[in-house]
């Protein structure tokens, strides 16, 4: 039963990290506008398995949901308890530049509540797997409102994984060789990553691209080299992964410029990205008082 029941620690690991941050942090908390349950799942915990998580793609914007189910009891100091409430309290080493949020404003469920989980915003992290973290808290016992649990789901030797790939990179299968000594907090796969220090360039035919100044509080120039003259997309997203603008442009071969205007834009980080339908190059920017 210990095992049963802590494996809901264990699905709660999803998209967590110690440098991640809330939504709410950034202006999107939790609520029903976040994620809607599905109400399909017939047992507790989350879903997909971690090995059946997409990876997420530097660079790119992808919300991902994980449905979520809660438990009936828990076993602790050996004693079999029913869960009145869960909640989740913390989710950490989440790749930089992602945040979550639930569909509760309290992110907290009741006995056997059906719920989700979103992860958004567009990372620019190493190439890997991620092994999450979460503390819960479980208010248990036959009277309401429980008496309160709190419990690290690694403290039961169970994890969970995120895996984060360069864009065409091959799909890697989760490693959890390690993760008993609890020394397995991330691995590499090797690949160097493609943002760097903030450009993400993939094989591209956009090359030197620059933002200046950065930080700026009114307006920034880009400049880029491009191999081939064509149509590219320019695109500014915020911390969260909600784009602010999009825009074409017709581009020659060789050195380009564009400007991105703060207009009413709030004081923050964003990411521009320019891509040519193929490549796409990403560049950390922030926008100033």
């Amino acid at each position: 039963m210990k095992k049963v029941i802590f494996t809901l620690f264990s699905f709660c690991l999803l998209y967590v990290n110690t440098n991640a941050q809330y939504c709410g942090n950034t202006g999107s908390p939790s609520g029903s506008s976040q994620c809607s349950p599905n109400g399909l799942l017939t047992k507790p915990g989350l879903s997909p398995v971690s090995d059946s998580l997409p990876p997420v793609i530097n660079g790119t914007s992808a919300p991902t949901v994980i449905q979520f189910k809660n438990f009936d009891t828990i076993t602790f100091a050996g004693q079999t308890l029913k869960i009145q409430n869960l909640r989740i309290d913390s989710l950490g080493n989440l790749p930089a530049g992602l945040c979550w949020a639930t569909n509760k404003t309290n992110n907290t469920w009741s006995n056997q509540e059906d719920g989700c989980i979103k992860v958004n915003g567009t990372t620019c992290s190493a190439p890997g797997q991620y092994r999450l973290k979460i503390v819960v808290t479980a208010f248990v016992g036959a009277v309401a409102p429980g008496i309160p649990i709190s419990t690290d789901a690694g403290a039961a030797n169970l994890y969970y994984y995120v895996r984060v790939n360069n864009a065409g990179d091959s799909e890697t299968a989760v490693d959890t060789a390690g993760q008993a000594a609890n020394s397995n907090i991330f691995v590499s796969y090797g690949t160097p990553t493609n943002c760097g220090t903030g450009i993400n360039d993939v094989n591209s035919n956009i090359n030197s691209l620059t933002v200046v100044p950065n930080p700026f509080n009114n307006k920034a120039i880009v400049s880029f080299y491009a191999d081939n003259s064509g149509v590219m997309t320019e695109r500014l997203t915020n911390m969260i992964g909600s784009e602010v603008l999009r825009r074409s442009v017709e581009v020659r071969t060789g050195v380009n410029t564009s400007t991105i205007e703060k207009n009413n834009l709030p004081v923050g980080v964003y990411f521009y990205s320019l891509s040519d339908g193929k490549n796409v190059v990403t560049k950390r920017v922030v926008i100033s008082e």
